[in-house]
């Protein structure tokens, strides 16, 4: 019997599709089943009339055998139970499951907060399908993953929480739409995929075809990063290259790399470096350390605040960081730099960031300053 399916992803930020809610979307079409999805608006139960100011929500059916929410950051929680609990009372027939990364490292809040048990992990046999592009007819990339899970277990990553198996995806290709310009790869750690060099001639292939932008999105492992696995890389040609410099284990690794890699003629090199960690080496000394070492190669620094795995607030603050460091170093990012990189220009980088250590500190104390000072001009 055909059924009406919702997918709804909630109102929280995020700059790329739901790639577990378009899988589930071929799931059920390839069942017979009709399927709508969402992007869900931030919901205030003292505001009634916002359903009529969103044309969205005048497509909806009157009713729905399944509604499926997804999940992403854990300091996104609340946005997840309050579509929850908004389905739940709109169709109060219909059958409520909730999953995703938040909901599979957080059930007992899920559950808490809205009375439903979440699914953990993946899908099964929902992850073998193709995602539905047609839910995003304006998404000029396809999506995928070549392996699932990491062979790595890094204390700060919720990987293997998520996927606790590292395995290979053999069908990958299946998920590409070849009408469009571009692949992104989401694999956490695709360089040690014992498929390595037969992705590499899929994805060869994919490039005759004029699919030439190739991403791997979620960075490639600095430490296995070799003469022969560059010389297949740029042959694929992956732009931009992205590694990432997240602790001491990396340090030597990261810096060969980027040489490696500039040997090879990769221009465009971008690196994650992590910081507020909650371990006594990840220190702001430690960080300028880090892009100050990537700086110096003429690669770019992308640095990404650690938030605890059950941190609801997205607020953590780590026993070596301070509020103000914090917060100065997301101005600089803001307003000194594009998108968040710390670019290659090293007189720039001099001048924002000092000499050493204890300037950096020094200049991220005053910016903060600056910033407090701002404020009170305007109240």
């Amino acid at each position: 019997m055909k059924k009406d399916i919702l997918l709804v992803e909630p109102a929280y930020k995020n700059p790329y599709p739901p790639l577990g809610l378009m899988k589930i979307s071929t799931w059920h079409k390839r069942k017979g089943d009709n399927v709508d999805f969402i992007k869900d608006t931030p919901h205030d139960p003292k505001l009634d009339l916002f359903e009529k100011n969103n044309v969205c929500y005048k497509k909806l059916r009157d009713h729905y055998d399944i509604v499926y929410v997804t999940s992403l950051f854990t300091y996104q929680a609340h946005y997840v139970a309050t579509s929850v609990n908004y389905y739940k009372n709109r169709f109060p027939d219909s059958q409520i499951r909730v999953g995703g990364i938040m909901a599979t490292l957080m059930p007992e809040y899920i559950e808490k907060k809205t009375g439903i048990n979440p699914h953990i992990g993946l899908l099964q046999g929902v992850e073998d399908c193709p995602p539905d592009y047609s839910l995003f007819p304006n998404l000029e990339y396809s999506v995928t993953f070549a392996t699932r899970g990491c062979r790595r277990d890094c204390p700060f990553c919720a990987v293997k929480k998520h996927e606790p198996e590292f395995f290979v995806k053999e069908n990958w290709p299946g998920d590409i739409d070849i009408t469009k310009k571009g692949i992104i790869f989401w694999d956490n750690n695709w360089l040690m995929s014992p498929n390595f060099e037969k992705d590499v001639e899929r994805l060869l292939e994919f490039k005759k075809i004029g699919i030439k932008n190739i991403d791997f999105n979620q960075g490639l492992d600095c430490r296995v990063f070799d003469e022969y696995k560059a010389k297949l890389l740029r042959k694929v040609n992956p732009k931009p290259l992205r590694f990432a410099f997240d602790n001491c284990s990396e340090d030597g690794h990261i810096q060969k790399a980027i040489k490696l890699a500039q040997k090879k003629g990769f221009n465009d090199i971008r690196v994650y470096v992590l910081y507020n960690f909650e371990d006594p080496s990840d220190t702001p000394e430690y960080f300028y350390y880090r892009i100050n070492e990537i700086n110096k190669l003429e690669a770019l620094s992308y640095p990404m605040r650690y938030r605890p795995l059950n941190d609801l607030t997205g607020q953590y603050i780590s026993d070596n960081w301070d509020k103000e460091l914090l917060r100065a170093l997301k101005l600089s990012l803001m307003f000194y730099y594009q998108k968040g990189m710390v670019t290659k220009n090293r007189e720039s980088f001099k001048k924002i960031y000092g000499n050493n250590p204890d300037e950096f500190k020094e200049k991220l104390y005053l910016i903060y300053k600056h910033d407090k000072q701002l404020k009170k001009k305007k109240t």
